[in-house]
């Protein structure tokens, strides 16, 4: 049977039609359409003429092309994909598509908040006005300037406009302090440095691979962007058989991603980069790698030859990660004997922290194939040509600041990378090392609730001086915060939307105010312009521009500059098609032209920008490639020959095996949402009794570690660890490895609303983060548990 793009969709659509038969689904409509007649805050619109808006979903950083339906232009009714957008083609998340929910829902904040009480008390939240609010925070940074490192800011967006806006003002103020929340992009960051001499992010071009080996990434569950990943998969469903992109998933859990896999491969917890160098092994051992690459273009090859010779043989790495020996071998050989192939590095949907070793381990086999910077294979994420801004205009304080250590310790003796450490930054607060927190700013994030071993961070924040939360929602940090400053949510603001992660194309997403704003909220660029211009002296000179809108035009006037790329108008756009390198003529004639069509159509792309030769895509020492690793050592990491090599090195879990005997594992699905929001009540609604049942979270138990324990189906336990206890309920699953606990992340919020709040428990709260000790790295999974039947 042919099983073309168009067939894929009549038998989904057929699959849904046959579901409609039942009753089931009718049933879940029904429920749910009486339960949300109850919601007090339901929109109700008036009659009226319709009208469709375009804008970018900005929930996650999949940066998808939506349009919004407008009952009378003030009334927002519907969200679905826009089908001009190339990233997403009109495919929209359950998330994207409850975007309302946000924008109507009872966690919104209305107006600035200054808390008059205990912190975390609500009921001594002040509403105070926006001259109010800032004034208060004016005379507090004018009183914190001769010690301006204390100002510390975490943000949960690590690209984009806004975020440098927030990177700009430390930096013109005197502070070294500007972070991010934890992420798989810290590893790929800094591996990237280390073998390739470019920071940054990959690009991986999936949807010309033939063969794709997924190490760990929830490549149909939120890695990436989801829907991206959604139409790459049917592509390679679409294929014929002996065409089609063969994948295979490496990971612990029985996960959705591996059941949708061509193959499973189930390695035992935290062995996936031990794989990857037994696939090396082999790959090498034979002589299968590309060898005018390996020759010309890396350095280092022999060091590592050597490593895998003496470590990762097929059989050492069967004992190591529980996967067959044959199973290994042939793995490694189909790898590299098809063309091309590509090696997918990162954890979940991407926001787990983890190893940079286990990063370089996979991106090794990359290497070894060539696939790199070719079709098919992995590039550096293309640039997208803005504008630069003036130079940040410094004084005496800030120039002091640039010399100061970072409280996260990075950049420093210990951690000698350019790393983002944001758990060594809560460690030094609590310990009391290098200097005080005095002020910590939060955008976009949500780490009270979201930070893996959240409980450090909780008790740090009684030794930071001021917390300020700029976020649109009442969500576990900011109901601690002691001045609130909230924004718009993205429907009502103007904001560009960056590459997503994994892109091998250039986008800029424009996300545009389709309504005004319902409360009494500013965007958070505008109040960083004000509040400079407040402060005066320097900080007011580094922020020139009028407002937020000024300032975003004159980077976007880069791209007008630039004379390539295209507004993206018309459906069924596949940029990927026809390789990187190809030209695309400007559908615009000026940036006025170029600005209002992306009002119209917000989203500009390019393939103009080729992929690098072999020749100029390094800039190590060695201007190659480099499996041992110069870098390293000319920061300052002083080691052993391992230290500069990728390998695995086994993490010792939290807790004594005695007295925890099973390891605790947390996994993301798209089901809950994770990030700066909570989930919306219609994705709450269709967890599975399995999943949420009242208020009880579930955790995934293999049968027969079960029925060791004497537990069933249901039952209630209390899950210990070093950290503290989580009571939940047991679900059994074959899906669960023998004697590992899964844990769903994303539930357990002690704030938002009713809707969310007190579902189910944060596995953060019992996370043990292990720290990788070379580049300070925080790891996630590290943590044993013991079960006890309530």
């Amino acid at each position: 049977m042919k099983l073309d793009r168009r067939a894929f969709v009549k038998l989904i659509a057929g699959g849904v039609g046959g579901t409609l038969l039942s009753p089931l689904p009718w049933k879940m409509a029904d429920d749910t359409a009486i339960w949300s007649q109850n919601w007090f805050w339901r929109p109700s619109p008036e009659r009226g003429g319709a009208t469709t808006v375009n804008t970018v979903c900005q929930l996650c950083s999949g940066g998808c092309g939506v349009r919004v339906r407008l009952i009378k232009e003030k009334r927002a009714v519907n969200i679905d994909g826009n089908p001009t957008h190339p990233v997403n083609q009109g495919g929209i998340c359950p998330l994207g598509a409850a975007g309302l929910q946000y924008l109507y829902g009872p966690s919104r904040i209305e107006t600035p908040l200054q808390q008059t009480g205990k912190r975390g008390d609500l009921e001594t939240m002040k509403a105070i006005s926006w001259d109010e609010a800032l004034e208060i925070l004016a005379i507090k940074l004018r009183g914190m300037r001769p010690k301006a490192r204390g100002l510390v800011c975490v943000s949960g967006k690590r690209e984009g406009t806004v975020p440098e806006l927030f990177a700009r003002f430390l930096h013109a103020y005197g502070s070294p302090n500007y972070n991010v929340m934890p992420a798989a992009a810290d590893a790929e960051s800094l591996g990237l440095f280390v073998s390739q001499g470019n920071s940054g992010a990959l690009g991986y071009d999936l949807e010309n691979a033939k063969m794709v080996i997924s190490f760990g990434s929830s490549y149909i569950e939120g890695w990436g962007s989801p829907n991206r990943m959604m139409m790459a998969f049917g592509d390679w469903r679409s294929n014929p058989k002996r065409d089609r992109t063969k994948i295979v998933q490496v990971e612990t859990r029985g996960s959705l991603s591996a059941s949708k896999a061509d193959e499973w491969v189930a390695v035992a917890p935290g062995t996936e980069s031990a794989l990857a160098l037994g696939l090396a092994q082999v790959i090498v051992s034979e002589g299968r790698y590309d060898r005018t690459f390996v020759s010309k273009y890396t350095h280092g090859f022999d060091e590592f030859r050597r490593l895998l010779r003496r470590n990762y043989t097929p059989d050492k790495v069967a004992a190591i990660t529980g996967v067959e020996k044959e199973k290994i071998i042939g793995l490694a050989r189909e790898f590299a004997g098809t063309k091309p192939a590509v090696a997918l590095s990162g954890w979940g949907q991407g926001r787990m922290p983890g190893s940079i070793y286990d990063f370089l381990a996979v991106q090794s086999l990359n290497a070894l194939v060539g696939s790199l910077h070719k079709p098919g294979g992995v590039t550096r994420m293309p640039r997208v040509p803005l504008a630069p801004w003036p130079k940040v205009v410094l004084d005496a304080k800030s120039l002091a600041g640039e010399n100061e250590p970072r409280l996260d310790g990075s950049n420093g003796p210990q951690f000698p990378l350019p790393a983002q450490l944001f758990h060594n930054l809560v460690k030094n607060v609590n310990e009391g090392n290098l200097y005080p927190a005095e002020m910590l700013w939060v955008y976009e994030a949500n780490p009270a609730h979201d930070l893996a071993d959240v409980q450090p961070f909780l008790e740090a924040l009684d030794k930071i001086g001021t917390l300020v939360s700029f976020s649109s929602f009442m969500d576990d940090t900011t109901q601690l915060a002691d001045l609130v400053l909230p924004g718009p949510t993205y429907l009502e603001r103007l904001e560009d939307a960056p590459i997503p992660p994994g892109l091998q194309y250039a986008v800029f997403g424009l996300s545009q105010p389709i309504l005004s704003p319902r409360f009494e909220t500013r965007h958070p660029g505008d109040v960083l312009i004000q509040l400079a211009k407040s402060l005066g002296g320097n900080v007011g000179a580094s922020f020139p521009w009028s407002d937020y809108e000024t300032a975003l035009k004159e980077r976007v006037k880069g791209l007008a500059d630039a004379g390539r790329g295209q507004v993206a108008d018309e459906p069924g756009l596949q940029p990927w098609k026809g390789g990187q390198g190809r030209q695309l003529a400007p559908n615009y004639d000026s940036f006025d032209d170029l600005w209002e069509k992306l009002i119209e159509h917000a989203c500009w792309f390019d393939t103009s920008e080729a992929m690098p030769s072999w020749e100029s895509a390094f800039t190590t020492p060695s201007r190659k490639f480099e499996f041992y690793s110069q870098k390293m050592r000319q920061v300052g990491i002083r080691g052993n020959d391992l230290t500069y090599l990728p390998h695995f090195k086994p993490v010792e879990p939290a807790g004594d095996p005695r007295d925890y005997p099973l390891l605790l594992m947390p996994y993301e699905t798209m089901a809950i949402t994770n990030g700066p929001v909570a989930n919306p009540p219609f994705m709450t609604k269709t967890l599975f009794d399995f999943q949420l049942k009242g208020n009880d979270s579930f955790v995934e138990v293999n049968p027969k570690t079960a029925a060791d324990m004497g537990l069933k189906e249901g039952d209630r336990v209390a899950l210990q660890t070093e950290r503290g206890t989580l009571k939940v309920r047991v679900h059994l699953t074959g899906a669960a490895r023998p004697d590992v606990v899964f844990i769903p992340t994303g539930l357990g919020h002690t704030a938002f609303d009713s809707y969310i709040k007190g579902k189910g428990v944060n596995a953060n709260e019992i996370l043990v983060a292990q720290q990788e000790p070379v580049t300070g790295l925080a790891i996630w999974w590290g943590t044993r548990v013991k079960i006890s039947k309530v």
